[in-house]
């Protein structure tokens, strides 16, 4: 599969996470927060053996934040999936990914059909995909993501880091979260 490079698009105004730098020189995983390529491409590459678990696809409720980015009332319905990747049998990130349910007979109708496969494989792909620059925040133990982390992903940690960025094609949003676990960065 061919994989293009996205372009570039400010973030919406609605954007309230900050964005990736300075914060995240702080992080000490700079380049993984940072890096403007495919995440599953990269731990594909660094890893013997790579694995995506499902752990939910379908209509659920966003997160909080996220209803002002995707333009919808609190609340509403969304598409919603979540992942861990797995490289080398350990976890390494949460994925976590939404956007209208409407956007589903639309623009972004291929990820009904996903499975175990990949975001990253979808949005790359397509060479008129653009992409919000990238925004960090260090999640805390109260935040839903984080807490989802440690359920499936067996950790402990109070904190982790994460960014955010949306993919937009034929003018719909795809918001992607990726959260980093401690043995994302040995890879």
């Amino acid at each position: 599969m061919a994989l293009h490079r996205i372009r570039r698009i400010p973030p919406p105004a609605a954007e309230c996470w900050p964005p990736a730098l300075p914060a995240a020189r702080r992080s000490g995983i700079e380049s993984w927060l940072t890096d403007p390529g495919s995440l599953t491409r990269r731990l594909r590459r660094s890893s013997a053996r790579f694995e995506l678990r499902l752990l939910r696809q379908g209509p659920a409720r966003a997160l909080r934040d996220e209803y002002p980015l995707l333009g919808l009332p609190q609340g509403r319905k969304v598409w919603r999936r979540d992942v861990l990747l797995v490289a080398d049998g350990v976890p390494r990130v949460l994925g976590h990914s939404v956007c209208a349910l409407s956007a589903l007979r639309g623009p972004w109708r291929l990820l009904r059909h996903l499975g175990v496969k990949p975001v990253g494989d979808a949005v790359f792909s397509r060479p008129q995909t653009r992409r919000s620059a990238m925004r960090v925040k260090r999640l805390s133990a109260a935040h839903p993501l984080l807490r989802l982390a440690r359920r499936n992903g067996r950790i402990r940690e109070e904190a982790l880091w994460s960014r955010r960025s949306s993919f937009v094609y034929s003018g719909t949003p795809l918001w992607v979260i990726e959260v980093f676990f401690p043995a994302a960065c040995r890879t």
